[in-house]
């Protein structure tokens, strides 16, 4: 279990052999390894790039955009559903019963990248009140019509 110097030699001199219990230190390493490797992999997965806007945020100049940059795409979540903003058309998507119609959302977000197909940049902004879960739901939507630059907002610094 650790250290045994108990006398055992010849003549009352005391054994220089040590035996160390290692198993534990190597049980302790292999935690170690497999929480490291579940991590580094975990942190691959969930990587999306977000960037938050509002006071304090680093923006670019208008004047160094093309036109088609400068239309604002915003998805709004709200107590009543989604509401998408893009350049001066403002489109309601009510909920369905208690559930977001994310299926609509999607559709909508669609025709939008169809007509701005190098519009990458979108606003996901969220009420008061809105559980975390459907903004994420909004986000991953918006990522999966090819929107990669997601800014996430509240309701009155997005509109």
């Amino acid at each position: 279990m650790g250290v045994s110097l108990a006398p055992t030699g010849k003549g009352g001199k005391k054994s220089l052999d040590a035996e160390l219990n290692l198993i534990p230190f190597i049980d302790l390493l292999i935690v170690n390894i497999c929480f490291l490797l579940i991590t580094a992999v975990w942190t691959q997965m969930a990587r999306i790039k977000v960037t938050q806007k509002g006071k304090g945020s680093a923006s670019q100049k208008e004047d160094e955009t093309p036109p088609e940059m400068r239309v604002k795409v915003v998805v709004l979540v709200g107590d009543e559903g989604y509401v998408i903003t893009a350049g001066g058309e403002r489109l309601v998507i009510p909920k369905q019963g208690q559930a977001y119609d994310t299926e609509k959302l999607g559709r909508q977000l669609r025709e939008i990248k169809a007509r701005l197909p190098n519009k990458e940049d979108i606003t996901v902004a969220a009420e008061d009140g809105i559980q975390y879960k459907h903004l994420i739901r909004a986000m991953d939507v918006a990522l999966a019509q090819h929107f990669t630059q997601i800014q996430v907002s509240d309701a009155g610094a997005a509109l």
